[in-house]
């Protein structure tokens, strides 16, 4: 019986390292910007060329009579009838915002709460500015807000997504904001998302906190070394690869990936054979076009792959 056993461990244990081996995945390159302003000389529009290449974006200044249609990636600014930076893929003139102007605060802060723009950042991380003139965003239901100024808790950045769209509102000035590397991380993003690559954030304890990804469950997972990622594969691009790997020296309970899905997505179920998916739950949330996959737990150093079909 225990030779039996042995047996079975050492095949899974062989079974899960050609499974990784073979798992070609094709990492996404950040999206490519442009930047439409009404003049090539706007300070704004090269403040905003300049954060967005500190990100590690590729950002292309035009002016906005020469913004030719498409399903390029756009941010807006420094445009008439255009408060802050809107960012969509293609121009949306169909998406009218109101606000009034106003001046920042001191500080912007992050919401706690779980989303696509709050990937992999520290629930409320606080990122100082300078005071400037911004505008004052006027909020409707439809709206996601992801960071207020710290006093007058009015909006600075906001995403929403309607009929398969997807928007990002920025109300911030690009130069008024500090050397921020959470900022930067939540930029990446912000505009994988809204360009229909996977985003994903993890979370680690308790059941119900992990898989509503609160945030106890975010900063226990990057305290305890817990790593992800999820990745389209090369030989099929409806196949997600989702890696989860334990880095500490301690068991992770009941390890957690929310992944959010790209525009086009309709359903989602775990790929793979029954070895790949041996204690693995998947949890759909259509809601907010993502899903949340779980183990029961990752030993110290360990590492899992799993397949995720998206049609």
């Amino acid at each position: 019986m225990v030779l039996l056993a042995a047996i079975a461990a050492g095949g899974i244990a062989v079974w899960s390292f050609v499974s990784r081996q073979s798992v070609a995945i094709q990492p996404e390159p950040l999206p490519k910007i442009i930047v439409a302003a009404e003049s090539l000389s706007s300070p704004v529009a090269a403040a905003w060329v300049k954060l967005l290449g500190r990100a590690g974006m590729q950002a292309t200044l035009v002016s906005l009579d020469k913004l030719e249609p498409g399903g390029g990636l756009v941010l807006l600014c420094d445009v008439p009838n255009v408060p802050g930076a809107l960012v969509s893929v293609g121009r949306s003139p169909d998406l009218h915002l109101r606000a009034e102007a106003g001046t920042s605060d001191a500080a912007m802060r992050y919401s706690e709460s779980v989303s696509p723009l709050l990937a992999r950042i520290d629930p409320g991380h606080e990122v100082a500015s300078r005071r400037v003139p911004v505008a004052l965003l006027e909020e409707s239901p439809r709206m996601i807000v992801d960071a207020r100024w710290k006093d007058s808790a009015r909006a600075a950045i906001m995403h929403m997504e309607a009929d398969r769209n997807r928007w990002l509102w920025f109300g911030f000035q690009p130069d008024a904001l500090a050397d921020d590397a959470q900022l930067l991380a939540s930029l990446r993003s912000a505009f994988r998302w809204v360009a229909g690559q996977p985003v994903s954030d993890g979370a680690i304890g308790d059941l119900q906190i992990a898989q509503t990804l609160t945030p106890q469950a975010r900063l226990q997972a990057r305290r305890n070394r817990f790593a992800f990622s999820v990745d389209r594969q090369q030989r099929d691009m409806s196949i997600l690869t989702i890696r989860m790997m334990n880095r500490g020296d301690a068991v992770l309970p009941n390890p957690t990936v929310k992944i959010w899905l790209p525009r086009e997505a309709k359903s989602v179920a775990l790929a793979g054979d029954p070895i790949t998916r041996r204690g693995a739950m998947l949890i759909a949330t259509p809601e907010d076009r993502a899903c949340v996959v779980t183990l029961l737990k990752l030993d110290p150093r360990e590492e899992r792959v799993l397949k995720l079909r998206v049609d």
